[in-house]
């Protein structure tokens, strides 16, 4: 089964579900206990490995928040790598390869399958414009934060902390193993090893009067990397001016050790429960002093994994810090079973947090975040 979150409209821009029933919908199925589907099977735990991806290039576009620049994978450079190891028409690839084979702009959300993390939702840019407003307030007390992204997908949110709380540690979660290694991975790259720049002769840096984009030449870099200015006579001398695996093998480490992206980011895949017996195992339970997370509560079935995995991983409050979960949301989920209102009430009824809404968009399509804190702690 698969579902799209565009929201119907009718021919007068009225929305043809009602806000009510969808409220009232969520809100029953909690009543009637559907709170934890797990009839199908789910992703297993992967701790995923970064590495520069086994491509000639990648091309991003920028996006603006606040005065920051990000960078961002094109969804269509994503389709490029994908049929240039030929995985297409695979009986055997994964549903992230499958559904980007025959949806373009990777909207369909496959249940148990594909997440829609490859595209940007726009509850991930309202978080992120909230931690540019808010950085100094949520990190106060806080000299090295250590953060988890729970359904990273693009990550933007954890590019701006990347960039601009030197001392954060970030682990990046998406139930999709495709989606951190094709978007997440190279997203972070984009914008700390790899990052666009017109010192580097390598980079194709396009600008317009409202936007930019870049084509990152990752083989400019690696041969940089490995010769400096010998590279055009090495490689001028060559039979074949392609590095071996060897020697591109070597560059990568050299690109990736440039900076402390290593020590700072962590990447993993897998459904939350998955993920949270091995959190468990590692005796790693209240790790986390910000949690975020963005559109991931449209569903009821799911609330239930989630919120034993926020209260698994929320560190607890020592002295002057407060640590916390940010949920960012859209108030209604057309035709789904989720919404701020019946996950805030969730929350309530489990006891362990206290649950807040923090801002609101203000507009007719209402999106929220909320803050979670831990009660009585």
């Amino acid at each position: 089964m698969s579902f799209k979150f565009n929201f119907g409209v009718d021919d007068d821009g009225d929305c043809t579900f009602s806000a009510v029933d969808s409220i009232e919908a969520g809100v029953e199925a909690l009543s009637c206990g559907e709170t934890d589907d797990t009839s199908s099977a789910v992703a297993p735990y992967e701790c995923i490995p970064l590495t520069i991806p086994h491509v000639s290039s990648i091309v991003v576009d920028a996006i603006y928040c606040k005065g920051h620049r990000l960078w961002k994978r094109q969804i269509d450079d994503v389709q490029f790598q994908i049929a240039q190891q030929d995985l297409m028409d695979d009986s055997t690839a994964s549903a992230v390869r499958q559904a980007m084979a025959t949806d373009s702009t990777a909207t369909d959300v496959i249940k148990n399958e594909y997440e829609g993390g490859l595209k940007t939702w726009e509850c991930s840019m309202d978080l992120l414009a909230y931690l540019a407003d808010n950085q100094n307030k949520i990190f106060t007390g806080y000299e090295h934060p250590r953060v988890l992204d729970i359904g990273c997908g693009t990550a933007l949110p954890s590019l701006y902390l990347l960039a601009n709380v030197p001392n954060a540690k970030l682990c990046l979660q998406d139930y999709n193993k495709d989606v951190i290694e094709l978007i997440t991975i190279p997203n972070v790259l984009a914008n700390t090893a790899l990052a666009p720049s017109t010192a580097n002769t390598g980079d194709d840096l396009q600008s317009t009067s409202d936007t930019e984009s870049c084509d990152i030449d990752i083989d400019f870099r690696r041969t940089q990397t490995l010769f400096g200015e010998d590279t055009d006579k090495i490689i001028g001398e060559r039979e074949f001016p392609e590095l071996t695996p060897e020697e591109a093998h070597e560059a990568d480490t050299r690109l990736l050790q440039s900076t402390d992206i290593q020590q700072r980011c962590e990447f993993v895949s897998g459904d939350w429960a998955n993920f949270e017996t091995s959190l468990r195992s590692q005796n790693r339970e209240h790790t986390f002093d910000l949690v975020l997370t963005s559109e991931t509560i449209y569903d009821t079935s799911s609330y239930k994994r989630l919120h034993d995995l926020l209260a698994c991983v929320l560190a607890k409050p020592v002295d002057d810090k407060v640590p916390m979960i940010l949920v960012a949301a859209k108030s209604i989920y057309f035709g789904l079973s989720g919404s701020v209102l019946s996950f805030e009430q969730y929350v309530r009824a489990r006891g362990v947090f206290d649950v807040e809404s923090i801002w609101q968009s203000g507009d007719s399509m209402s999106r929220e975040i909320l803050r979670m804190t831990w009660r009585n702690v």
